[in-house]
């Protein structure tokens, strides 16, 4: 889905789309999308930057990560994430989250060859 410049544009091609958990919500020019119990994903894309932000509902975590993908990629990662039945799983070392792998739970790759930091496990809620 590389032609979609915008967030709107995003929120469009998502909503046509049946196998996701739940339906994002568009404020302005900013995604919302409240997939995973105790986190929610806010993204958007102008034509010259793309962010996905994963925010904690704690108002001691806040921001969890963030990451900038192209504007052909962010489609597929929001997709990705809101599938159902897909997981969201963060590497957290100190007090730094990072993802370790977002997709379907059967091809999650085996956490024995981390040295350290706890696996975070988001499902859907």
């Amino acid at each position: 889905m590389s032609n979609l410049k915008t967030t709107k544009e995003i929120y469009n091609e998502l909503l046509k789309i049946s196998d996701l958990h739940s339906v994002p919500e568009l404020n302005g020019d900013i995604l919302i999308w409240k997939l995973y119990k105790n986190s929610y994903i806010k993204a958007y894309c102008d034509g010259y930057d793309s962010c996905i932000e994963i925010i904690s509902d704690s108002p001691w975590k806040g921001q969890l990560t963030h990451w900038h993908p192209e504007d052909d990629e962010i489609f597929n990662h929001l997709y990705t994430l809101g599938k159902k039945g897909n997981i969201l799983v963060f590497k957290k070392v100190l007090s730094y989250y990072d993802i370790f792998y977002m997709g379907e739970p059967a091809k999650c790759p085996s956490n024995k060859k981390r040295t350290w930091g706890k696996l975070i496990y988001l499902e859907q809620k």
